[in-house]
């Protein structure tokens, strides 16, 4: 079972933090801070690996022999990153909100 937990958890964790990207990259948008470059193509490739690990994760966490605490911790790491993101973005890790066009 825990190994069970930690699967769902890094499941969660990176569909949570892959979807983001995902979307602002596919819809054309860059607004996303990355640590591997800006674009929209970079927003894609980062939220579709992402969603890759979480995808695998999941399918290896055998949720469905113990569902309570799979989809609890799935939960959490949605949750977890969440927090991250907003606490990140609020702090501009990359600093690019005073970037000017031309800089």
């Amino acid at each position: 079972m825990i190994v069970t937990v930690l699967l769902a958890f890094v499941a969660g964790f990176f569909a949570g933090n892959g979807l983001p990207y995902y979307v602002e990259g596919s819809t054309g948008r860059t607004t996303n801070p990355s640590p591997f470059g800006e674009g929209a193509v970079v927003n894609v490739l980062t939220g579709w690996a992402g969603l890759v690990v979480a995808g695998l994760a999941w399918y290896f966490a055998d949720v469905s022999n113990h569902p309570w605490p799979g989809w609890t911790a799935a939960a959490l790491g949605v949750l977890t990153v969440g927090l991250v993101h907003a606490r990140m973005w609020q702090a501009d890790p990359w600093g690019r909100r005073g970037r000017t066009a031309t800089s």
